[in-house]
């Protein structure tokens, strides 16, 4: 599974025509680099760390499969535009006032979804697919006048799970996402269940369109090369934070639950916390003035996939303490943990626990000691521990199903649309 560059231009060349009589679809991808992605792909050059399939690989696998051509727009902040095979890949930049707050995002935000309104009016593909995130759903309410149809693809939440929208502005968007579903969506493909049950509340209970939910894909020669979990009965019990450093993402939390536990319990926790964001120095010193330095670990990203199998292989436990700030879709990181063999640790406000079952260890959103609870009967209770670990086991075949994945998900609703 992945697109791949080993053909040669004959055949390249067959497969445009084949398509010309296909589906021609204008896809606006999330944030990623699409262009870089394809042109290391190109050249030959793997990621340095990649667990999970890409979205947009897996879109075009399907799109070469079924002979459709696609024009993806990522909104990365490096602009670029190439050729792979009959499909374009761009990224557009999105406008320096969707980085701002207030009423200017607002405005960049609308701003972006018109370029690529003004895009499918220019090209008038079959349909338009627009994940979220790519702009107000009401924009898209335009193309219905030139019967252009739009499938959305739901990867975060409309609001915290939880935690509905409270204030005026919160709630009037919303409205004008659920006029969007009630009339205009031509389907609608989602992360998860929850994911799902929102568009179903904003648009009254009658969502247009169909409905359907994808489950994230990834390489089983990456983790079935974890070692094992340690053994239990080996200290520190050790707890893997992987994701954006970023206080909605709870990291903070994680130091308060460190030095709790470590008041509690002297050297029986270790804690990493792995990858990048906006709170990351200012997360450092916090480790330093709160003299947990023993104990917790920021080394940053993974620099290649030999320290992430080795930082895998040493946790016991993942964590995902997102707070009522952060409009989770899923949380691939606890998908990413079940296939690991470890239990994730997560808030009630992270989605995947409705899916992962005895896998995870659900807390009370923003409570650290609600975390602080379960987190100490996981390294003191053997069974405990075990009932859970064991658990990970009947999760994970899902997600290595790629009939279940995006470009699957998003095939099957294209084809709804001829029908």
């Amino acid at each position: 599974m992945g697109y791949h560059f080993n053909e040669n231009q004959s055949t390249m060349d067959m497969r445009a025509a084949a398509a010309s009589d296909s589906a021609r679809i204008l896809y606006a991808v999330g944030p990623g680099d699409a262009v870089g992605l394809f042109r290391d792909l190109r050249d030959g050059k793997l990621p340095a760390f990649q667990i999970s399939l890409s979205f947009t690989e897996q879109f075009l696998d399907w799109c070469n499969e079924s002979g459709a051509v696609a024009h993806l727009i990522s909104s990365n902040n490096q602009p670029g535009i190439m050729q792979v095979g009959p499909h374009t890949v761009e990224n557009r930049p999105n406008s320096p006032l969707f980085f701002a707050g207030g009423i200017k995002h607002h405005i960049g935000t609308t701003m972006y979804g018109l370029s690529i309104v003004r895009t499918a009016l220019r090209e008038k593909p079959d349909v338009v697919i627009a994940d979220s995130g790519t702009t107000h759903w009401i924009v898209f309410t335009l193309l219905a006048l030139f019967r252009i149809p739009v499938i959305a693809v739901i990867y975060s939440g409309l609001w915290p799970m939880g935690f509905p929208p409270l204030r005026g502005r919160d709630k009037f968007l919303r409205k004008l996402d659920g006029f969007y579903f009630r009339h205009f969506a031509a389907a609608t493909v989602a992360i998860s269940p929850e994911c799902a049950r929102q568009v179903e509340t904003v648009a009254g209970g009658r969502p247009k369109g169909p409905r359907t939910q994808f489950i994230p894909q990834y390489h089983p020669n990456f983790l079935s090369r974890v070692k094992p979990v340690p053994p239990y009965t080996e200290r520190p019990f050790r707890i893997l934070f992987l994701g954006r450093v970023e206080e909605n993402k709870g990291v903070y939390m994680i130091l308060d639950m460190a030095g709790q536990l470590e008041k509690e319990m002297p050297g029986q926790f270790a804690w990493k916390i792995v990858g990048s964001g906006s709170a990351e120095q200012e997360l450092k010193q916090q480790v330093a003035t709160r003299n947990l330095g023993s104990i917790v670990d920021i080394p940053g990203r993974f620099p290649d996939e030999a320290t992430a199998l080795a930082t895998f292989a040493w946790s016991h436990a993942m964590i995902a303490p997102t707070t009522s700030g952060f409009f989770e879709g899923l949380a691939m990181v606890a998908a990413e943990s079940i296939l690991a063999g470890r239990p994730a640790i997560l808030s009630d406000v992270v989605p995947a626990w409705e899916v992962l079952g005895d896998a995870v260890i659900k807390c009370k959103t923003d409570s650290v000691d609600s975390f602080v609870e379960n987190i100490r009967r996981l390294a003191t209770d053997p069974e405990y521990y075990a009932q859970h670990q064991r658990a990970t086991k009947d999760v994970q075949g899902p997600y290595y199903d790629r009939s279940g994945g995006l470009g699957n998900a998003l095939g099957r609703a294209i084809s709804n649309l001829k029908n």
